[in-house]
């Protein structure tokens, strides 16, 4: 949760009640995804993996709504949050970033509804 940022108008109610704006918004599944890099096939993980993918399916929706003349998506976040059934509610497993048999470095646990650890799903 933000330190500095509060809680904005589409993030209000949303559990658990914090000070602060709530990350992530979305929980995109970022495992192994293949990647060339200096003519190399890679591996990556995380939000490295996840970030592109998710700006990639946005691009691709406003490039469908550029060729129908409609309005771009714009600014997501309040959209987002206007629908929450329409995203897979992640109830299991967790953030933590720790490798096995390593301390963890912290992170949250999956629940009901928007969470630290996988925002709406």
């Amino acid at each position: 949760f933000s330190k500095r940022e509060r809680v904005p108008d589409w993030q209000v109610g949303l559990p658990p009640a914090a000070s602060g704006r709530g990350l992530p918004d979305l929980a995109v599944a970022g495992h192994a995804f293949a990647i060339v890099l200096g003519g190399q096939w890679l591996a990556i993980d995380g939000t490295s993996a996840s970030s592109p993918a998710f700006a990639g399916m946005v691009s691709l929706i406003n490039a469908k709504l550029k060729a129908d003349n409609k309005p771009l998506a714009g600014f997501l976040n309040p959209i987002l949050y206007s629908s929450p059934e329409v995203f897979m509610d992640i109830t299991e497993g967790d953030n933590k970033c720790a490798s096995y048999y390593a301390p963890c470095c912290g992170g949250f646990d999956a629940g009901l509804g928007w969470d630290a650890a996988s925002g709406l799903g």
